[in-house]
């Protein structure tokens, strides 16, 4: 933030891009800064939920409950929130990655879907 640390007000302040990005525009350019070769296969979230994938931590990102990505940045942003730009951050996360390994966490084996499982459910689609 801008703001010199005497002026800096308190209170809770949302820190999300205040200019919006959907998630299909999150992965691509996740996708043309990776080089990776995926394509994004949009489904309802009641066949994601039946065949039992658990949000967030078998697929990224994934929230359904409601109010979740409804999020209010405009006082971070009056208060001096600036946003790198969304290709920016994800290259140097990608190079991050490459690298290091994020924080080891005990739950680190149960993130990500299953390929049979990923499989499966797009095979039925």
């Amino acid at each position: 933030m801008d703001q010199a640390a005497g002026e800096i007000k308190s209170g809770s302040y949302n820190v999300a891009h205040p200019d919006g990005i959907t998630f299909e525009d999150f992965l691509g350019v996740c996708l043309e800064t990776t080089g990776g070769a995926g394509r994004p296969v949009w489904v309802d979230p009641s066949v994601l939920i039946g065949n039992g994938v658990k949000q967030w931590t078998e697929l990224p990102l994934w929230r359904t409950h409601s109010g979740v990505w409804s999020v209010d940045s405009s006082r971070a942003a009056a208060a001096g929130l600036r946003c790198r730009p969304l290709p920016e951050t994800i290259r140097d996360t990608w190079s991050w990655l490459q690298n290091d390994r994020p924080v080891d966490h005990p739950r680190w084996a149960e993130h990500g879907i299953d390929p049979e499982k990923e499989a499966k459910i797009l095979a039925s689609l």
